[in-house]
């Protein structure tokens, strides 16, 4: 594209387009439950600790948090911060007062965030790997509901690599929710207003049901030169697109990374 004698690259302008969307639909108030899975894919029940009396005396397990996750991507400036929050479990309609049990705050952009790699869509998903300690990645998907643009999934799943050449799932976290609104930083709770449901202890999708051949669009990023962070990217890499082709098929979309 030409601008007098100034050339504007094409590919430059898409990007920004392509950011602002992604920002535009990424923000807001997102609600909902959140589930921690064993690496053989069991759900992990709620400590007792944190579970109301009257759940105990009825012999009530409870494997799901309910959650608060408020995102703010700033159109301009590339950043993508969010909380992931926590609310001890509550019964009936107390949830509308619930308490904040754990705040996992994330950002993209800027230094020592821990990010290591990100790729979004416009549509509002992304893929993100976080470095945590020693050998220890968190390869993280938001996949947004193309048929519901108000209704994501994330997938956060512990990997360990071991001699930068093995990579082991330790566990999975799954977050189910709805938008509730713009961004308000967590000053609001769906409380019992909230559209979705627990979810972890229901039954599992039957593998009849996702067999098949799945297609979808694909991208190769490189990060810089060979060593061993550089390593464990590729490997993650690789898993985020094996792992991917088979999440997609959930809500019936292709993504690109």
């Amino acid at each position: 594209m030409q601008d007098g004698s100034r050339t504007i690259p094409k590919v430059r302008n898409e990007s920004i387009e392509a950011w602002s969307q992604f920002a535009k639909r990424a923000s807001g108030e997102w609600d909902g439950f959140g589930a921690d899975f064993s690496n053989e894919g069991k759900a992990i029940e709620l400590p007792e600790s944190v579970v109301p009396e009257t759940y105990r005396e009825w012999e009530v397990k409870v494997f799901d948090w309910q959650t608060q996750c408020p995102t703010l991507a700033e159109p301009e400036e590339r950043v993508l911060q969010y909380k992931s929050i926590q609310l001890l479990p509550t019964v009936g309609c107390e949830a509308d007062a619930a308490t904040r049990y754990n705040v996992d705050e994330r950002k993209v952009g800027g230094e020592n965030n821990g990010l290591t790699a990100f790729a979004y869509q416009s549509s509002g998903s992304y893929v993100a790997i976080w470095q945590k300690k020693d050998n220890l990645l968190e390869l993280e998907y938001c996949l947004i509901n193309p048929q519901d643009c108000e209704s994501r999934v994330r997938i956060i799943q512990l990997i360990d690599v071991l001699n930068n050449t093995e990579i082991v799932l330790k566990g999975i976290k799954v977050y189910r929710e709805q938008w509730y609104g713009p961004f308000r930083n967590g000053d609001q709770l769906g409380g019992c207003a909230i559209r979705d449901s627990a979810f972890a202890s229901t039954a599992p999708m039957n593998a009849s049901d996702v067999t098949g051949i799945w297609k979808g669009s694909k991208a190769v990023a490189t990060f810089g030169t060979p060593n061993t962070v550089s390593v464990w990217i590729s490997l993650a890499l690789l898993f985020i697109y094996l792992d991917f082709s088979c999440l997609i098929g959930f809500i019936g979309t292709s993504f690109s990374i």
